[in-house]
């Protein structure tokens, strides 16, 4: 398939666009993405790069392994098999994730440069945590204050907390 900006090169690279309720796809090759990127992020220092290598190594992390005992995996609700994840580099479903849970350990960490999820989130999610988090730290405190009979404390914790739960659950 050519690129659907240039109309020269090979589209190696599919992102998807949403205006309004409109929802499309669009296939582009590697430096029309990279203009792409550059106009939309313009703030952003991105280094010219070639997608295509980073993913192969990527999925090249899968192929260190014992490979033939490997291969012969498969998802058991969607029949997806590991080697097929190596070729496209997408799971079949939730499930694969559990499947694939050892090779996913070594893969996300090169990915994302954490085992876990640090980047951005939407705005509602984000002040939920928070107030989670501060809640459950107020929770600790209100624990202490009890234990070490500061009742006064404690009662004003106590309503810190409840104000907290209030503004989370409406």
């Amino acid at each position: 398939m050519l690129c659907e900006h240039c109309h020269e090169n090979e589209a190696k690279i599919t992102y998807t666009v949403v205006e309004g309720n409109d929802v499309g796809q669009k296939h582009v090759c590697p430096s029309c993405f990279q203009e792409f990127l550059a106009k939309q992020f313009p703030s952003s220092q991105i280094p010219p790069m070639d997608i295509q290598p980073m993913i192969q190594e990527l999925l090249s992390l899968f192929h260190g392994k014992n490979e033939g005992a490997e291969d012969d995996r498969s998802c058991p609700v969607c029949g997806r098999s590991l080697k097929e994840f190596r070729k496209t580099g997408m799971f079949g479903c939730d499930s694969c994730y559990d499947t694939f849970a050892e090779e996913l350990k070594a893969l996300l960490p090169r990915m994302q440069g954490a085992e876990r999820h640090e980047g951005a989130m939407p705005e509602a999610f984000r002040k939920d945590r928070e107030a989670s988090q501060k809640e459950q730290a107020l929770k600790e405190r209100l624990e202490a204050a009890v234990a070490e009979e500061r009742y006064e404390d404690a009662a004003i914790l106590r309503d810190e907390i409840k104000a907290i739960k209030d503004e989370r659950h409406g």
